[in-house]
């Protein structure tokens, strides 16, 4: 079992990590000050989430939020390591959607700033095959995902966040027939990761 394909990716990770450093260091200095938003305001942004891109995939989401609460659209793709494959497969891949809501918890909670807490559903399409055939199966699972993290805004428009989160199959296939192998997909998937985020 190997880890290649998130070696291979870090340098580009951390080059693009540079560049948006730089390219945000000026606005950090510009405002100092947190700008809050107005009680009832919504809020709209954007987050790009570090682990797809580092397995060589993507990662897309928009979130709109209002009075502490924040509703977010999710696609993303992931290629799975191998250490989270079972023996005897490889080149697992996962297409996800998900829709999610967030709560957020302190003083700046109306900011959707501080530790939050969510869940929501996602669709997975998985595509996986053995270590001896070319030939992919594929499969699909519903999902129920809960998580939290906190959001750190470290200038007036974007911010990290931290998180940490656990899957759970809901529904769909389990046991999957690759190329004459019995694939069992877990039944709980756990996952951390920062995200970098933009609000508008």
């Amino acid at each position: 079992m190997t880890f290649n394909k998130i070696q291979f990716n870090f340098p580009q990770i951390l080059a693009g990590a540079a560049v948006a450093f730089v390219l945000v260091l000026p606005t950090c200095h510009a405002e100092q000050a947190h700008s809050q938003s107005a009680p009832g305001a919504w809020q709209f942004g954007s987050e790009i989430d570090v682990l797809p891109y580092a397995t060589g995939g993507y990662y897309a989401s928009a979130f709109a939020g209002q009075n502490g609460w924040r509703y977010r659209g999710v696609a993303t793709r992931a290629n799975i390591p191998s250490f989270m494959v079972a023996d005897g497969f490889r080149d697992k891949r996962t297409d996800a959607y998900a829709v999610l809501v967030d709560r957020f918890f302190g003083a700046k909670r109306q900011n959707l700033e501080g530790f939050w807490i969510g869940g929501g559903g996602e669709f997975w399409r998985n595509r996986i095959r053995t270590e001896s055939a070319p030939d992919y199966a594929n499969y699909s699972n519903f999902i129920l995902t809960a998580g939290g993290g906190y959001v750190w805004k470290f200038s007036r428009h974007f911010y990290l966040n931290p998180w940490a989160g656990a899957h759970f199959v809901a529904g769909g296939s389990r046991n999957v027939q690759v190329s004459g192998k019995s694939y069992e997909q877990r039944v709980f998937t756990p996952e951390a990761s920062v995200k970098i985020g933009f609000t508008f």
